[in-house]
């Protein structure tokens, strides 16, 4: 009888391509290629990983066999996700196989920039790819405290185990959230620190309950779920939130720590992470809101455009029927054209 081959190993040293740390990383997706043929994926749980650059064999580190009789160069195409299965890092490696032997080859990931949650202005419309598995916003999943959330891996929504902060509360990891909601990183859009249980929704009747007691218009179901190459046609609610000067300035208006009430269309609102251009402020000339500091919306007025403070207005019949909250000294709220329930202050 002859005698197999003994197997032939490559270790995989993963780690952060720039002198940042890739953070959260909950599993790593390892693509395994021998030219143009793709010869297997596997997946490895990395619970709360951070990959840091010049990493050494004591973190980050994975071990992928072959047969014996497998020789040659095999290529490693590595994703870093994170909890929500959104991919923040990715790179390509290719490793000779020591016959019989370990070899070993390192992967500097480069950083890519997840899901990135829409956090605050909403894309318009409903579009999006549906996603088959179990209900997000009414989860009957078959073992107990399980959840529903979106996996952009698999495409899939999945059940997994949730947890107990409610809608709009902190979380650091997709375990952490109640049924009906999932956690999203608002890191990725630039709000580094912030991660929040969002509730997911069929419609406006599902987000009534999220805005009792917001200052806002109230909570919507506007936002779409995204996957890193795919929009999908999951929403989740808004925040009811108050977009006005007034409430940015007492610190009252309903967002949590890290994001703000921005306004992408008068009566549109919503928390989200507010662009670093965002600096401008009342009266200061502008292209447009992206310019102005939150609690200020771009206006035309004259012919020229400049940052003006929202207002709460009520309008009826053409004028503003709510007590003027303009913080400015002699400004006044003023209606907006087919608008009614903000104004600006002039």
């Amino acid at each position: 009888m002859g005698c197999s081959s003994p197997q032939s190993f490559i270790v995989l040293v993963v780690e952060s391509g720039t002198p940042t740390p890739i953070t959260g990383v909950a599993q790593l997706k390892v693509v395994v290629s021998k030219g143009t043929t793709e010869m297997k994926t596997l997946t490895y749980a990395a619970g709360d990983l951070t990959l840091v650059a010049d990493a050494d064999t004591s973190s980050g580190t994975l071990s992928v066999s072959f047969s014996g009789d497998e020789t040659g160069d095999i290529t490693f195409d590595v994703h870093a996700l994170d909890a929500q299965g959104c991919e923040i890092g990715e790179h390509s490696t290719t490793v000779t196989i020591k016959k019989g032997a370990v070899n070993e080859g390192i992967v500097a990931l480069d950083p890519r920039t997840g899901c990135a949650p829409d956090g605050g202005a909403p894309d318009g419309g409903d579009g999006g790819t549906p996603l088959g598995g179990c209900d997000l916003v009414h989860p009957q999943c078959a073992v107990a405290n399980q959840t529903c959330q979106v996996n952009c891996t698999t495409k899939v929504n999945a059940c997994m185990m949730g947890g107990t902060v409610t809608a709009g509360g902190s979380c650091q990891t997709a375990q952490d959230c109640a049924p009906g909601t999932q956690c999203f990183d608002y890191s990725n859009v630039g709000c580094t620190g912030t991660k929040l249980c969002l509730p997911f929704c069929d419609g406006n009747t599902d987000c009534a309950a999220f805005g009792n007691g917001g200052a806002g218009p109230g909570s919507f179901c506007r936002d779409p779920v995204k996957c890193p190459d795919l929009a999908t046609a999951s929403h989740t609610c808004t925040f009811n939130c108050d977009p006005t000067a007034a409430a940015r300035n007492a610190g009252r208006s309903g967002c949590p720590t890290g994001l703000a009430c921005l306004m992408p269309t008068v009566d549109a609102v919503d928390c989200a992470c507010p662009e670093q251009t965002r600096t401008a402020q009342e009266g200061a000339t502008c292209a447009n809101s992206a310019n102005c500091a939150p609690g200020l919306i771009c206006s035309a007025q004259s012919g020229a455009q400049s940052c003006r403070s929202v207002c709460r207005c009520d309008a009826v019949a053409g004028s503003c029927t709510a007590s003027n909250d303009c913080p400015t000294a002699n400004t006044r709220c003023t209606v907006v054209s087919n608008q009614t329930i903000y104004g600006i202050c002039l």
